[in-house]
């Protein structure tokens, strides 16, 4: 049962979509739907971002923090759910941190593409605190795509907990009798066919939920295993993609896995990613 929904944003503006579909989605779950509007310190060029460690002044950081959050509350003046709305104002170094020891329990966590937010780096280390340490499933929903509900959907499959974790989070959300095509990418035929016997136990799994499941492996060496699920959900009008999150190392560069990482970076369709 959906009863709390987390959107997180940078802004009220290029998001106005996004917040407006979330609001719309938040009423269709009769879900209450919080909001957290992160506020950088104003760099020179948010390209920046990684390199910002200097000290910003709270007292700076206050007005914009208002001035922000006035900005999505007007995106949703129109919303059909209960809503609310709160910011946080950190030297962009440390937002991420922020929100995450901070207002991240809820039962759905939505994040716009990257195309939707000012600073894309800092949508990327949101993305990857959230992943590694919320605990809560991330839906990434692309720009002009209505979410109302998920009746097909592909699962990246590679036999982990993420992986298990991905599947029982996928169940929750689609619905009833949805179509569910259990899928592993790799390089080679013997990188995916290991994974057979997980196949048959996932399909099991699913079948007794009432949902519709099948299965494939996919080998194709000349595209990333990203590219290679996501071209096979469109190519079979699945709505939804999801995938387990994988935590390797809490160095920046290989703080996921490769899969994770890389369909952070899309926003082709729907992705459920549970860390």
């Amino acid at each position: 049962m959906m009863r709390n929904i987390l959107a997180v944003t940078d802004n009220g503006e290029e998001a106005s979509g996004f917040l407006r579909g979330a609001a719309r989605y938040a009423t269709t779950k009769d879900a209450f739907l919080e909001v957290a509007v992160l506020t950088p310190a104003t760099m020179t060029s948010p390209a920046l971002a990684p390199l910002a460690g200097f000290y910003i002044p709270d007292v700076l950081l206050v007005g914009d923090d208002a001035s922000n959050v006035a900005g999505v509350q007007e995106a949703l003046r129109a919303a059909g759910c209960d809503y609310e709305v709160y910011g946080f104002h950190d030297n962009v170094a440390w937002l991420a941190g922020d929100i995450e020891r901070s207002r991240q329990i809820a039962d759905l966590i939505l994040i716009g593409g990257p195309e939707i937010w000012r600073s894309r780096r800092l949508r990327r280390r949101v993305l990857e605190t959230l992943i590694r340490s919320s605990g809560t499933p991330i839906l990434i929903m692309p720009e002009n795509v209505e979410i109302v509900s998920f009746s097909r959907a592909v699962l990246g499959w590679k036999l982990g907990p993420e992986a298990t974790r991905a599947l029982h989070a996928l169940i929750a959300l689609v619905e009833p009798a949805a179509a569910i095509d259990v899928v592993t990418a790799g390089m080679t035929l013997p990188e995916c066919t290991r994974e057979l016997g997980a196949h048959h136990e996932v399909r099991r799994h699913l079948t007794r939920h009432g949902l519709t499941a099948d299965s494939h492996w996919l080998v194709d060496d000349e595209h990333i295993e990203a590219q290679t699920l996501t071209e096979h959900a469109q190519k079979i009008g699945a709505d939804l993609l999801a995938v387990g999150g994988f935590s390797h190392s809490k160095m920046r560069d290989i703080v996921l896995g490769s899969v994770t990482r890389d369909l952070v970076e899309r926003s082709d369709l729907p992705t459920l990613i549970v860390g």
